[in-house]
């Protein structure tokens, strides 16, 4: 993201994402879903976690690559007991708290949220399936092989394929985004508004 923003700017960015992620998915602890957020311990989280609901409850992430830290953090909740647990980042403008309740829904074993990369915005599995090799394994992340090789990795299990969203690993991501966004969107609708000029 910073290959054409500032650090300043991309960091802007990823937290009007996450303020707008807060409150859209707050409504999920009213219908039986626990809430974490995973933050990562660089720069200044204890601001961050000032910004949260108290519906989410936050840990640090572990893990030297995105991998790792993703697989930790399924082992986090995982591990406090939880039988389905589902992963998404906070860059993904138009995933819905409805989206949210389809997966858990529709997860019989894995379920999986494809990006039109080639690589996926979310994963999630009950605590029967062993996810650890989908990390482990040599995988790319960010190249348009991932959510195939990912499959390949699942293959014995049952994966539940949600419909396709954008999230935003580039700047130009930040411009192809701006008609499709909508008043759930209202903190980086705000600031794309604001700064305008940087697609310019």
């Amino acid at each position: 993201m910073q290959s054409r923003l500032t650090g300043t700017e991309a960091s802007q960015v990823q937290l009007r994402m996450l303020q707008d992620s807060f409150e859209k998915f707050a409504s999920l602890a009213d219908q039986g879903i626990d809430l974490f957020l995973a933050y990562s311990d660089e720069g200044s989280p204890d601001s961050l976690i000032q910004l949260m609901p108290k519906s989410f409850k936050a840990f640090p992430q572990k893990g030297q690559t995105i991998g790792e830290r993703m697989k930790q953090a399924l082992a986090t909740v995982f591990s406090l007991g939880y039988q389905k647990v589902i992963l998404t980042g906070s860059d993904i403008p138009n995933l819905t708290a409805e989206l949210i309740v389809s997966a858990f829904d529709q997860m019989s074993e894995v379920v999986l949220g494809p990006s039109p990369d080639g690589g996926y915005y979310l994963v999630g599995a009950t605590e029967k399936v062993n996810v650890a090799p989908i990390f482990d394994a040599p995988i790319t992340w960010g190249k348009s092989e991932v959510l195939t090789e990912t499959l390949k990795l699942l293959s014995k299990y049952q994966v539940a394929l949600l419909e396709p969203l954008e999230d935003m690993d580039h700047p130009a991501d930040l411009q192809a985004i701006q008609s499709q966004l909508n008043q759930e969107n209202a903190y980086f609708g705000d600031w794309l508004k604001e700064n305008r000029g940087l697609f310019q």
